[in-house]
Formats: structure tokens, C-alpha cells, sequence
């Protein structure tokens, strides 16, 4: 990557240097031999955005400071050179910006300190946890029980280690709306962790942050489902021998439907095979099949559409690829749980789904 930028240098001289050759800067094309040396700086800083890891999250801020850079060069050539210079400063802050974006890094927890045995190293052991919620809700989807049964089998371990739970929501809805939001989200984890599990209240606090700390960009429904999240920041703890803990393996698997349909298409044959192999891998385990719609159409319309989904996918497991039936169960939800906002054509058809959760299962490193 460094080679790119520094052959970005020669070239810009070259081009300043052939006044017979005719040469453009953002778009916009130089009507002299030279520019400003902030050219070639905006150029340079706008090329590093691109090729960051903050171009995936922060992308508007790239074409806004892309914007204000052909806005300034065109400004130049007008003979304002002092808003020119306004203008192309203000698109490398905007790309530095860009180029930082991306998921916030927690600070690291407390440490509690030991007393070290000779000659024998200790490790610090860290459990994190992040539950992604559905659209305005606060129930714990069944695919995440075994990251909290994890963290709870962590602070049995490690008795002295409290927890702060902190819920988050994405930007849409009242601030107020969503500080309420996230306190519920938080609270719905710390009293899983407390009736479940077993773990003492007084070990635990619940905090709602509202959407005042996103780790995504709000202007994707990606980005707003990244949001709508769980973070535990737990204590942690220094430990003589330390075994690494199971790796948790799970089977996700989204199958989309056609409007007003619940007939499983060809293209979602091998997202059916993948997860049939991994329950035969794993005979103990079992899958809920959950149905979905969009927004159109009665409540009880789209109740019976997607118990229809759900219980085709169910079916083929059983017929074409040989699950027992005891292992599998159908619900619909209809359209209560939105994967994401049904603003969209496209929107519509990611509700149209069929979600497959088979249980994970935890295997040795």
C-alpha cells in the first residue's frame, strides 16, 4: 500500500511539469503548469481514506470531502485563492475523519491484581460479549444464550469480577426513546444472567447508553443493526495455568423469500445442505425455524405466511436431507421482527426471510 502513495508524488510533479500536456486535479482541469502544494496534500489524503479500513464505514465522508475538494479547485481558477484553500483543508479533515471510522475500541477493563507464584506465569483473561438486538426490542434472541452462559460460567470462575452491562440503539427514534431502549436491553442481559445463571445482582450493573456511542455507521441498515447491540465490559482476572475455553461454532443461516410466497427457492439449496450437515456433525443438537414477512398485508396474514415458511424449510430438511423431526420446530413471526426498516423495496425483501438457529456447540481449540 506504502509503494502507491509514494509513486503518487513523482507522478503529481510530472504532471505539474508538462504545462504542454493537459492535466486535472479532482475533476477539475488546471488552466496553469502549478498549483498549490495543497493539492497534491488533499490528493494524497483523500487516496489514504480510500484505501483505509474506514472507507466501509465512513463512505459519505469520502465523497463530501471529494465534493469540497472539485468545489475548491474550481474556486481557485476564479482567483479566491483563500477560500480555496478553506475548501481543500476542509476535505482532508473530512478524509482523515474517514480514514479513523470504523468500530470503537473498549477500553480495556480493571484489572484485578494477584499475587504471582513463583515461576509461574499468569495470564489475563478477558470474556467479551456482544448481542446484536432486533429493531425496537429487547428480548435476547435464542442464538446468543450460549454467549451468556459463557460469561456466567466466567464469573462463577472468578468470583471477585463484577460486570457492567451496557445496552445501545441506533439513531432512529427519539434520544429519550432510545436511552429507555438501551436500559431495557441491558437489563433483559443482567437478569438472564441473574435467573439463568445464577449470577449475584450485586455483581452486576445495567447502563443504557442510547445511540450516543455507535460502532457503525447509522446511514446503512447494516450499520443500524451493528448498533442495536449489547457490550459487557466485564472485569478481568489474572490465572494461574490458563486453558484456553471452547470455541463456540454456530450454523447462521437467512433464507430469502419471494413476495407472497413460501415456496423455497433453487439458490437456497446449498444454505439448506450446510446447515443439514452441521446438525449431522452434531446430532445433539436442534434448530428453531423461524418465519418472517415484510410489512404488507394483514397481521394475520403475514402470521400464517410466515408459519407457511417456516414449515417448508422445515419440511425439506426432513425429506431431503434426513433430519429427524424431533429435532426441528417452526415458528412464524409475521412481521414483528424486522431485520431491518421496511423503507425499501430492498428493505422488504431482507424481512422476507427465513431464519434457521441451530443450537451451538462448543469445541476444544
Amino acid at each position: 500500500m506504502k509503494n502507491n502513495f509514494f509513486l503518487t508524488g513523482p507522478m503529481i510533479m510530472i504532471l505539474f511539469l508538462c504545462s504542454s500536456c493537459t492535466t486535472y486535479h479532482f475533476g477539475v482541469q488546471n488552466r496553469a503548469a502549478t498549483v498549490p502544494d495543497d493539492f497534491g496534500e488533499t490528493e494524497v489524503a483523500i487516496a489514504q481514506a480510500e484505501q483505509s479500513q474506514g472507507a466501509r464505514y465512513c463512505p459519505e465522508k469520502i465523497a463530501k470531502a471529494k465534493e469540497l475538494a472539485k468545489k475548491g479547485a474550481e474556486v481557485y481558477w476564479t482567483c479566491h485563492n483563500t477560500e480555496s484553500s478553506r475548501l481543500l483543508a476542509e476535505a482532508r479533515k473530512l478524509a482523515k475523519e474517514a480514514e479513523g471510522c470504523g468500530p470503537q475500541t473498549v477500553a480495556a477493563p480493571p484489572v484485578i491484581t494477584a499475587t504471582p507464584v513463583p515461576g509461574t506465569p499468569l495470564v489475563k483473561v478477558c470474556i467479551p460479549l456482544n448481542i446484536i438486538f432486533q429493531i425496537g426490542r429487547a428480548e435476547i434472541l435464542p442464538e446468543y444464550e450460549l454467549d451468556i452462559a459463557k460469561v456466567a460460567d466466567f464469573m462463577k470462575e472468578h468470583p471477585t469480577t463484577t460486570a457492567v452491562i451496557e445496552g445501545h440503539t441506533d439513531n432512529v427514534g427519539g434520544e429519550v426513546q432510545n436511552l429507555k431502549l438501551s436500559q431495557r436491553r441491558a437489563e433483559s442481559v443482567v437478569n438472564s444472567l441473574v435467573d439463568k445463571f445464577g449470577i449475584e445482582r450485586s455483581r452486576l450493573e445495567a447502563k443504557g447508553y442510547g445511540m450516543s456511542r455507535p460502532i457503525a455507521d447509522n446511514a446503512t441498515e447494516e450499520g443500524k443493526q451493528m448498533n442495536r447491540r449489547i457490550d459487557a465490559v466485564i472485569d478481568c482476572a489474572l490465572e494461574k495455568d490458563f486453558v484456553p475455553p471452547p470455541v463456540k461454532v454456530c450454523i447462521p443461516l437467512m433464507i430469502d423469500f419471494d413476495t407472497d410466497s413460501a415456496q423455497i427457492k433453487p439458490n437456497s439449496e446449498a444454505e439448506l445442505a450446510r446447515a443439514a450437515d452441521f446438525m449431522k456433525e452434531y446430532p445433539e443438537t436442534t434448530a428453531l425455524i423461524a418465519g418472517h414477512t415484510d410489512d404488507v398485508g394483514s397481521y394475520n396474514y403475514n402470521m400464517k405466511l410466515s408459519q407457511q415458511r417456516a414449515e417448508s424449510v422445515m419440511e425439506h430438511l426432513i425429506a431431503t436431507y434426513g433430519i429427524d423431526k424431533s429435532r426441528l420446530s417452526a415458528k412464524g413471526y409475521g412481521d414483528t421482527r424486522r431485520l431491518v426498516y421496511n423503507t425499501t423495496p430492498e428493505a422488504r425483501k431482507k424481512n422476507r426471510r427465513v431464519e434457521v438457529w441451530v443450537d451451538c456447540v462448543l469445541v476444544k481449540k
